[in-house]
């Protein structure tokens, strides 16, 4: 027993360890040449999409970096941080329409002059309808606050639809193109929608001119929106942004219903619907789920448009999102004005990247490995890998996808996974095996030193059948249950004896 207790041990622990292996290269479906320059011992990887679209683990974690020798490094995996976003500041800004520049002047502004301060003062009354094509704006103070990141145009019409692009200059000769625009206003069911953003490149700038290109609007306010200083980090956010265009969303069985993928597990933070048809309006619930079968949960609602007028084309702006790495997404459209009609909802998906930063750790070359269901993550965090490291962290590049050439005699990761499975199940076979051997000796051992008592207490109805409990009275008792079988053996010889003797007399009476 004890042999076979320490065989049962053994095999527990080897299946434990080899349940616990590291996984190896050949456990993931695909492979990233890393390529990165000489020398580092830190290196920085920002994630691709190829990279997301192989994973199969909503968390990344089947993400592995390995050297040359095929073994696994040691590395850390950061999502995107939320830069801190200072609230910006709404500041009126002061108008002027003017009128149409003549050819080759280069001094102030028709129509204004410019205090000691810098501030504008109109000197004319302003341009007619069919003059009016342009608006100059002074900032003032507020371009000394911080970066100008927007204008906030409030129009007076009840109707309108047009182009706008804004210039910056702090002399009133010098213009920089700063932005551009379409600007809507549009009554729809009683309600009204509207853009009146004009993102600006943020340059330090007190003056602003507008060029509108489809008709100058009626405006009811002008304000500049401002940032302070030390909130670039949002801006430079949004240019990291990557965008997975032109995803094609099915119809669903019920009317307004549309189902897309995103093919990975995108932190999407940004959706754009582009609606098939143009002059259509219809509000919209977006929802979301992890896997198929599992609850949709909301994640936005808005009024999605898309408008013609002339040449110019407006569409709904783009739905901001909490980062969502679900791979089934929900547009539920409302019906009740004709929906989006016939054609194919389109989707652009835009998501901000994770980094990866692993020890360069053995020999060269280095590769990325993904895309493995059973994985777990064993990624550590920033600074722990780090560990206070003095030398700074290279910039690697994720290159071309590999083909690994596995030896044929190699099991295949499936076959891998099997093995695994199949240890396990023996280890515990053979470990609840081990428990029941112990147990059965247990019960041995104390059913060996009880009383004579306690024991026959222990047989149910022992006590009153009248089976003795000691080794003598069992003894008798076998003698005495086998005498009568040995009576009724001895019967039957005889009978069996007697029989042949009367069959040899009859024959040699005969």
């Amino acid at each position: 027993m004890k042999h076979f207790l320490k065989v049962t041990a053994w095999c527990v622990a080897i299946g434990s360890a080899w349940a616990a292996a590291p996984a190896c290269a050949e456990d993931f479906a695909r492979h990233f040449a890393l390529q990165l320059e000489e020398g580092a011992a830190y290196y920085s990887v920002t994630l691709p999409a190829a990279v997301y679209s192989a994973s199969q683990r909503n968390d990344l974690g089947d993400v592995r970096v390995f050297n040359g020798e095929g073994e696994p490094v040691p590395y850390s995996l950061e999502g995107p941080r939320e830069p801190a976003r200072t609230p910006p500041t709404l500041r009126p800004a002061r108008w002027f329409p003017l009128r149409p520049v003549p050819a080759g002047h280069t001094g102030a502004p028709l129509g204004v002059t410019i205090a000691t301060d810098g501030s504008l003062h109109a000197t004319a009354a302003p341009p007619g309808r069919a003059q009016h094509d342009t608006d100059l704006i002074d900032a003032g103070e507020a371009s000394r606050e911080g970066r100008v990141s927007a204008l906030v145009i409030r129009l007076r019409n009840d109707n309108y639809q047009g182009r706008v692009s804004v210039e910056s200059s702090d002399d009133l000769r010098n213009w920089q193109p700063a932005g551009d625009a379409q600007l809507l206003k549009v009554s729809y069911n009683g309600s009204t929608l509207s853009q009146d953003r004009v993102e600006l490149s943020g340059a330090r700038a007190r003056y602003l001119r507008l060029h509108w290109l489809d008709g100058a609007p009626y405006l009811e306010s002008m304000n500049v929106e401002v940032q302070a200083t030390g909130s670039g980090g949002a801006q430079l956010a949004d240019k990291q942004r990557e965008w997975r265009e032109n995803i094609v969303a099915q119809a669903g069985p019920k009317a307004g219903e549309y189902f897309f993928s995103t093919g990975g597990p995108y932190p999407i933070d940004r959706l754009r619907l582009h609606l098939p048809q143009p002059n259509t309006v219809a509000p919209a619930v977006v929802y979301s789920r992890s896997a198929l079968g599992a609850a949709w949960h909301e994640v936005s609602s808005a009024t999605l448009f898309r408008l013609h007028n002339g040449d110019v084309e407006q569409n709904s702006p783009s739905l901001q999102l909490a980062p969502d790495t679900d791979r089934h997404w929900r547009v539920v459209v409302d019906t009740r004005n004709g929906g989006l009609g016939n054609g194919a909802l389109s989707i652009a998906a835009g998501w901000r990247p994770a980094t990866l930063t692993f020890a360069a750790h053995g020999a060269a070359p280095f590769t990325l490995g993904v895309g493995n269901a059973a994985a777990v993550s064993t990624a550590v965090g920033r600074d722990e890998l780090l560990n206070g490291a003095s030398s700074a962290v290279a910039t690697a590049r994720v290159g071309e996808p590999l083909v690994l050439e596995q030896n044929a005699n190699a099991p295949s990761s499936a076959s891998a996974d099997a093995h695994r499975r199949y240890m396990l199940w023996a280890a515990l076979v053979l470990a609840v095996g081990a428990l029941a051997a112990i147990a059965w000796r247990l019960a041995r051992s104390v059913s060996s030193r009880m009383p004579a008592g306690d024991a026959a207490a222990a047989v149910p109805g022992a006590a009153a059948s009248g089976f003795a409990s000691t080794p003598a009275a069992s003894t008798d008792t076998a003698q005495a249950a086998s005498a009568p079988a040995q009576n009724a053996a001895n019967s039957m010889t005889g009978g069996v004896t007697g029989t042949t003797q009367g069959e040899h007399q009859r024959d040699g009476g005969a």
